[in-house]
């Protein structure tokens, strides 16, 4: 059960009901011809509710609503406050694999750890009232609200360095597991190296993995219990990750030729392979450990990198062969194909996250965007022709979709009522766009160019999108991203820095701290909680640094 949404916890001892406000007499009156008469000590239908009825409406109304709510009145704040209304409706705001993610960070850590995960923001007396709430099943989203909460209002942050990694080679990637105790480096000096956080918040280097042809790339599964590496010669092991860091190989994946992609499911259950040998792959994890394969897609010719929706139900693959296949997993754990669509020189193809809609990319910068018919198959919903694009990504909530052009343009599409998207803005830059990334909570849009630029949009209440924020560097922004809860964003640049910026209560986004390297920062991300950010430059070096308020 999700605690979130359960109301099977609610105190139902309630406090006894407050003195209702009385309106004052007025006389009566005439407007438009009508007499107007204002009754005489009117009480409010939803104060007369019981305190129990008060609470689950106000479960009803999404976060912004619920803060409006406690400005009320002093008794409606101490309902929200003493019920945690606030706090799971800003959890709620976030798709179900982000609300897995942060909530993994609270409950893998003892008192001592969260003592100390608490102290750069925290001062003692509310760390120890905090815990003495420990055993509420709201108290991960208690906590990881306050955090949110506590970093928001820092003007500007502490850095504090943690630990530097170094490879022979250029670093592919760096990604830290979704309970934030490991960091996964790959590099093309044929390594992934695994560091792992103590206890006492130190960062310390625990196993280096080899492949003799190279790694092409490593990806750790969101329940952070498993990391699936690949190299050229058509090979992917899955390993079991242990809290002490140690590794051990649970499946070795073998494919004709280079492996594309190799990418898990949400839940951690399923992990799917595409490959240049004309086929793809899709494994399951057992009760026991192993991994066994489930069923083996193929095409007539390579096979795109694939990944699973949100759900965890669904499965695209592309070939080269021009058919995109929409796998669906049955009820029993079978997987079978639901529908192919054919199309003229297709580049690649994306499904939403939940599933629904599907976008793909055809010779001559045509995006065709499908969705599911009543009758089942896939139909055309949209056909939008471009100059020319790099990237096309959707939001979590599956209703967003941007394209980032190498023409310096942005644009964003709304799904409509009908099912059809519709261009809603463009965001212009003076040069290439590298990518345009949505929050997760879906509101905010940050893209990344090469004019030096960032630029960031908000979601306004009427659907339209608003540039609220440009962050400069000296040279080309090559990554932008936010932090899980969305009111952070780390950019990285040529100029050898990455920058932090957040949200501020009116809207605008403040610079509050700057990284700097010896060379040009590539990428740049946070840890789920927001509390690291790991930046990887140009002289093979992966380096952590922790945030602390600033005093």
């Amino acid at each position: 059960m999700d605690p979130i949404n359960s109301n099977a916890s609610i105190d139902n001892s309630l406090s006894p009901k407050p003195e209702q406000p009385q309106l004052e007499e007025a006389a009566s009156g005439f407007s438009a011809g009508k007499e107007v008469t204002v009754y005489v000590k009117s009480q409010s239908s939803f104060l007369n509710l019981p305190e129990l009825t008060q609470r689950i409406i106000i479960r009803y109304l999404g976060f912004r609503e619920i803060t409006r709510l406690k400005k009320v009145c002093k008794y409606l704040r101490d309902l929200v406050e003493n019920d945690k209304s606030q706090e799971r409706a800003w959890y709620r705001q976030f798709p179900s694999p982000y609300q897995y993610q942060p909530k993994t960070i609270v409950r893998t850590k003892d008192e001592q750890q969260l003592r100390n995960w608490l102290k750069p923001f925290v001062d003692r007396g509310t760390v120890e009232s905090l815990l003495k709430q420990q055993k509420s099943l709201y108290f991960p989203a208690q906590l990881l609200f306050i955090n949110s909460k506590l970093m928001s209002q820092c003007k500007k942050f502490k850095l504090v360095d943690k630990a530097e990694i170094l490879h022979r080679d250029r670093v592919k990637k760096a990604t830290f597991s979704p309970d934030d105790r490991h960091l996964i480096t790959a590099s093309f000096d044929k390594t992934v190296k695994i560091c792992v956080q103590e206890d006492d918040g130190s960062w310390q280097p625990k196993v280096a993995i080899s492949h003799d042809h190279g790694v092409l790339f490593a990806n750790i599964s969101r329940d952070g219990r498993h990391l699936v590496t690949a190299n050229v010669h058509g090979t992917a092991r899955i390993y079991g990750l242990e809290d002490d860091g140690s590794s051990k190989i649970k499946a070795t994946i073998t494919h004709a030729r280079r492996v594309n992609s190799a990418n898990f499911s949400a839940d951690g259950r399923h992990l799917v392979t595409t490959s240049h040998d004309r086929t793809a792959k899709i494994y399951g994890l057992e009760e026991d450990g192993s991994w066994e394969i489930k069923t083996t897609i193929t095409h007539t010719c390579w096979v795109l990198p694939a990944n699973f929706t949100a759900d965890c139900r669904h499965v695209v693959t592309v070939g080269s062969d021009h058919k995109v296949k929409i796998l669906s997993q049955g009820d029993d754990g079978s997987w079978e194909v639901e529908d192919t669509i054919r199309e003229r020189s297709i580049i690649w193809a994306r499904l939403s996250p939940d599933g629904r809609h599907l976008v793909i990319f055809v010779k001559d910068f045509v995006l065709k965007i499908y969705g599911q018919g009543a009758a089942g198959p896939w139909v055309e919903k949209n056909t939008l022709q471009y100059e020319n694009f790099a990237s096309v990504k959707f939001s979590a909530d599956s209703r967003h979709l941007a394209t980032a052009g190498w023409d310096g343009k942005v644009k964003i599409c709304n799904l409509q009522d009908d099912g059809s998207w519709q261009e809603i803005t463009t965001i212009v830059h003076d040069d290439s766009v590298r990518s345009a990334t949505f929050s997760t909570d879906s509101h905010h849009l940050i893209t990344a160019s090469d004019d030096n630029t960032a630029k960031i949009c908000d979601l306004q209440a009427d659907g339209s999108w608003k540039e609220t924020a440009t962050i400069v560097h000296d040279d080309s922004v090559h990554s932008a991203t936010f932090s899980t809860d969305g009111l952070h964003v780390v950019t990285a640049s040529a100029d050898n820095t990455a920058k932090i910026s957040g949200l501020q209560a009116g809207g605008s986004w403040l610079e509050k701290a700057t990284i700097q390297h010896n060379n040009a920062v590539t990428s740049a991300i946070f840890s789920a909680d927001s509390r690291h950010v790991v930046t990887v430059s140009d002289d093979n070096k992966v380096r952590i640094t922790e945030l602390w308020k600033n005093d």
